[in-house]
């Protein structure tokens, strides 16, 4: 069974419940692919799995996460769920009214967000950076803010097609991040 739900835009409720370290996590894990609460646990075999039980519910009842499939398994009902992207994505205009001190929260969980993510490949068995194409740099562009407006919708431009599931075994879900922002001595 397949189950829809209307677009929904991030308001200040959703963007306070999508902001809690563990919920944005669950967020970014489920970009771009469908999941059931099960193989989620096995992505963040960190979180206990009665708190992912619990932000995976305040997640769907806050509209950020929607039921895709529901099937029933040994007498109990398994969920799928994705990600609402008009829930978690701000719109240029709600980027724009977010206060400085909303600027720094919304920072400050995407940046806890990367390192989560990336400790836990390093706690993968296996990992190995050189041979996974492991790759973080600073590099100083010297651009005007148009033009990092422009680079921005560039590299996002180049990064489409490999959003898409497509591909042979060896390809992997990779996280790409991007930060652009004027040094503090401009």
């Amino acid at each position: 069974m397949t189950i829809n739900a209307e677009p929904v835009r991030p308001g200040p409720g959703i963007v306070e419940t999508v902001l809690h370290p563990v919920r944005l996590r669950i967020v970014h894990a489920l970009v771009d692919r469908e999941l059931t609460a099960r193989q989620l646990g096995a992505v963040l075999s960190d979180v206990p799995q009665a708190s992912l039980y619990r932000h995976v519910g305040r997640l769907v009842d806050a509209g950020v996460l929607r039921v895709t499939r529901e099937e029933r398994v040994r007498g109990g009902t398994q969920r799928t769920y994705t990600v609402v992207e008009s829930a978690v994505t701000l719109a240029p205009q709600d980027f724009a009214a977010a206060s400085l001190a909303d600027h720094q929260r919304y920072f400050a969980a995407f940046v806890g967000a990367l390192i989560a993510g990336f400790e836990q490949y390093l706690r993968t068995t296996g990992a190995a950076p050189i041979r996974d194409g492991v790759v973080y740099q600073q590099i100083p562009v010297w651009v005007t803010p148009t033009e990092s407006r422009q680079l921005t919708a560039t590299i996002t431009d180049l990064l489409r097609p490999l959003r898409a599931r497509t591909g042979g075994r060896r390809r992997r879900r990779t996280t790409f991040a991007m930060v652009l922002h004027p040094d503090s001595a401009t």
